[in-house]
């Protein structure tokens, strides 16, 4: 799974910044542990946002060149019935 493997990567990337900090700025040690459960509780949506911010980058960039379907933004024409 995709989804997994990049919310995996982006909560140990988020837990080496806080552990650097931690170790690094001492006068912040409390500040970091109040925040830290609170951007690891963020990790799941923040990285569903960057999953689908990638999945709609794709998109952008598909071959224009096919005009019979319709463009994003214009209705479709409605079938003709017959009488």
């Amino acid at each position: 799974m995709k989804c997994t493997k990049s919310m995996l990567t982006i909560g140990a990337g988020l837990f080496a910044v806080l552990a650097i900090a931690y170790v690094a700025l001492p006068q912040f040690q409390t500040f970091v542990l109040s925040v830290a459960p609170f951007l690891l509780f963020l990790l799941c949506p923040l990285s569903m946002l960057f999953m689908m911010k990638g999945m709609n980058s794709h998109q952008d960039h598909r071959d224009t060149s096919d005009k019979s379907a319709p463009q994003k933004g214009e209705p479709e024409q409605p079938l003709s019935i017959k009488r």
